[in-house]
């Protein structure tokens, strides 16, 4: 006996008790609840007595019916109605007292063919007392076979009726030495209390859908939450105490600021609150005022439209000290304070000092090292507001703020150029010593997404080193790409109409430069069998910069994963990889300055449109420069971060730290190994593996094509001898199965160094 349940059994059937030798057998054991406070009992106790038959409308799956269908039930006479042979049955009777069946003649008439079994039977009742159980009295009365502490009040009693089925289920055990009150009988129905309030709030949780639990929650609210009671109390009502966070309310609003999503009913409910009093406060407690301020940071933002970078800084400066902390509130969590985020990109912009301009080396070392968060920083702002008034806001601000800031620099590294202190690349021999080695172009990879990159394989466990190299002039992929590939000593200068160089007297666009590149003994082929050096290409971003415009950056995240991908895969298959790139950008929400393009300049073919090809006896007073692969050919550029197309918002051809000042990633991952050679030889039903260079390895044998079948080995998975060998005896079931054999790492048994699918005996 272990619960109220199985109490409440025992002793039902503990009724039917006679002696044989003075009296019969009783035909059925009457069980009557005059107030029917069993009732909620009733679907768990039929499981235990499937003798349970009961007063009521038809229902014969609840064993349920009117007093003459339950005289047949009782002796067996209805199809389908069945319990131990020897048990007599047991009828319920919700809603009549024993003393109605006891007077024949005051008996209602739908219960009178019932009356015989209060001669032939016997009544459920307290032992030695001619009284019928009541809920508490079998709980808690003198001769209760559970005996808890239950008081006799009003509140106890109704919260008696809702726990009912779950107090039932309880062990005894843990039910003894503990006050049953209402608060505590709610609890077992409300194990959250807080939870259901914000369940109720959101309408969730109403008294239609479930009335013990809505009864059970609102009676445990009354006491814990300072008399609010949702049976009289609106939903707004509580919205208006949320906001408070006063007392227990502030577990509520804590665990509703802990969701950051959902709960749209309670948002709702809370837009409707205003801030009553001090404001101070609770400031980040009503999603109106978040509202007003967001809408007042939006007309701030705007308002920055033509005014001079100084006086733009300031005012982001002092946005940030006013808006900066609704970052950290629910609304910013859940989105509703955009512009908020927002800001703390342009106070980076905002803070930025501009790049050395005295020397050629610092200026590109300061803006590996730093300059790039400024770019990073606009690319975040612009990813963060796409669309609406929000993005208009935040163009505003970048005109204001960003752009002198990579205007200047752009000036200053030209006057540097001009002054012949650039060292542009040229074309050189690209020596690899060792093998395993993979290089991978990226179009476009700008120093900000390089860093981003960085970040993402460091994650991934790789080990990473970023340095920076000079790009070629102009910074073109047709001149750039060549001369950050393996091939750039076999190419030659090709028609200046094109910037493009040569390979066997072809413009070396990407088929003839893979020819190049295959010439100078890499293959350009992806693979990762093998240890030749490989190029491959992977990403585009220019290719999505051209054509988006300034929302490339809605695009950054997808194509730094995608080419971290390619990355991992070649580094685990123990390639160090480099990672390169062309040329760098510039990219200007609303367009980038304008140049005109006078008579005797000629932008080239393709996407260049920062340089410009100047004619023969053409004059110019932009600045004029040599072309990489040919220091005879001068080509222009024009001055800052001007382009020759207007509303052109990215671009690249010129001079500038973000198009000139080049990553280059090495990257290893310290659990890399070399590729594995795995050929196995099969005898009968024993397998001999041999990976060469694979000593300490784990192999196995594993059941279907898959690496993560079932090991199909007697003994289980083996460790490859200092030979890089191990002989597997196979189970007999699996003769002739297809089977898979894996090499592995101890360490990492999911990760498969290499697999052969074969057949178990060859």
């Amino acid at each position: 006996m272990n619960t109220p349940l199985d109490a409440l059994a025992e002793a039902l059937k503990a009724a039917a008790a006679h002696n044989p030798a003075a009296e019969a057998a009783p035909d059925a054991i009457v069980w009557c609840d005059a107030t029917g406070d069993f009732a909620p009992i009733l679907p768990a106790l039929r499981g235990r007595l499937p003798g349970l038959l009961t007063f009521g409308g038809y229902d014969l799956a609840a064993r349920t019916g009117p007093a003459l269908w339950l005289r047949a039930a009782a002796v067996r006479q209805v199809p389908g109605m069945e319990w131990p042979v020897g048990e007599p049955p047991i009828i319920y009777l919700p809603g009549h007292a024993r003393d109605v069946l006891r007077g024949a003649e005051d008996c209602p008439p739908e219960l009178a063919p019932l009356v015989w079994f209060a001669v032939s039977g016997v009544f459920f009742g307290q032992p030695k007392q001619a009284r019928d159980w009541t809920l508490r009295g079998f709980l808690a009365a003198q001769g209760s076979p559970v005996g808890v502490d239950l008081p006799e009040d009003a509140a106890t009693r109704s919260a008696l009726l809702r726990a009912a089925p779950r107090l039932f289920a309880e062990p005894i055990a843990s039910l003894k030495g503990k006050r049953w009150d209402a608060a505590a009988l709610d609890g077992l129905l409300v194990e959250n209390p807080v939870a259901d309030m914000l369940a109720w709030i959101d309408g969730a949780l109403t008294r239609e859908a479930d009335p013990a639990r809505f009864d059970a929650f609102a009676g445990l609210a009354t006491k814990q939450f300072g008399g609010f009671d949702p049976r009289k109390k609106t939903r707004q009502d509580a919205a208006a105490r949320l906001v408070s966070k006063e007392k227990a309310w502030g577990k509520v609003w804590d665990r509703f600021a802990e969701a950051n999503t959902g709960y749209n009913e309670v948002v709702r409910l809370l837009g409707f609150e205003e801030p009553q009093g001090d404001l101070l406060s609770v400031p980040d407690a009503y999603p109106a005022e978040n509202t007003r301020l967001e809408k007042a940071l939006r007309a701030a933002l705007l308002a920055l439209d033509g005014k001079a970078a100084s006086a733009a800084a300031k005012a982001i400066r002092d946005l940030e000290i006013s808006h900066g902390w609704r970052r950290d509130t629910v609304w910013g969590k859940r989105g509703e304070a955009r512009l908020a985020f927002v800001l703390a990109h342009l106070a980076v912009i905002a803070d930025a000092a501009l790049l050395p301009a005295h020397d050629t080396t610092a200026m590109a070392d300061t803006y590996a090292a730093t300059g790039w968060k400024v770019d990073a920083a606009a690319m975040a702002a612009l990813n963060l507001a796409r669309n609406g008034e929000d993005r208009d806001a935040v163009i505003a601000a970048l005109r204001a703020l960003y752009l002198p800031w990579v205007d200047e620099n752009a000036t200053a590294m030209q006057a540097l150029a001009l002054a012949d202190k650039v060292p542009f690349a040229r074309p050189e021999q690209v020596a690899v010593s060792t093998a395993s080695t993979a290089w991978l172009f990226v179009d476009g990879l700008r120093m900000d997404l390089a860093h981003g990159l960085v970040e993402r394989l460091q994650t991934a466990g790789a080990a990473v080193t970023l340095r920076w190299r000079w790009s070629g002039f102009p910074t073109i992929t047709a001149t750039c790409k060549a001369l950050a590939s393996p091939a750039a000593g076999l190419l030659a200068a090709g028609p200046v109409e094109d910037l493009l160089p040569t390979f066997g007297g072809k413009g070396a666009n990407k088929p003839v430069l893979v020819k190049a590149i295959e010439a100078a003994g890499w293959s350009c082929a992806e693979t990762l069998i093998g240890d030749a050096p490989i190029w491959c290409e992977a990403g585009s971003f220019d290719e999505e910069g051209h054509a988006l415009g300034a929302k490339l950056a809605a695009q950054v995240k997808d194509g730094i994963e995608e080419i971290a991908g390619v990355v991992l895969r070649l580094a685990k298959a123990g390639r160090r990889v480099r990672i390169v790139t062309d040329h760098g950008w510039l990219l200007m929400p609303g367009g980038l300055p304008h140049a005109a393009l006078p008579a005797g300049l000629v932008v080239p073919s393709g996407k260049a449109n920062r340089v410009a090809i100047l004619k023969e006896g053409a004059a110019t007073g932009y600045a004029r420069l040599p072309w990489s692969w040919d220091e005879a050919v001068h080509l222009t550029t024009p001055p800052g971060a001007r382009t020759f197309f207007n509303g052109t918002e990215y671009a690249h051809g010129g001079v500038s730290p973000q198009e000139c000042v080049l990553p280059i990633i090495d990257v290893a991952l310290a659990n890399a190994a070399p590729p594995v050679a795995l050929s196995v030889k099969w005898r009968n039903l024993m397998v001999k593996v041999r990976v060469e260079g694979g000593a300490g390895l784990m192999a196995d044998v594993r059941l279907g094509a898959d690496t993560s079948g079932a090991s199909a080995l007697i003994k289980g998975p083996k460790a490859l001898d200092d030979a890089g060998e191990a002989n597997l005896g196979v189970d007999g079931d699996h003769e002739g199965q297809t089977v898979c054999v894996v090499v592995y790492r101890p360490e990492t048994p999911h990760d498969i160094a290499a697999k052969l699918v074969t057949k178990a005996g060859g």
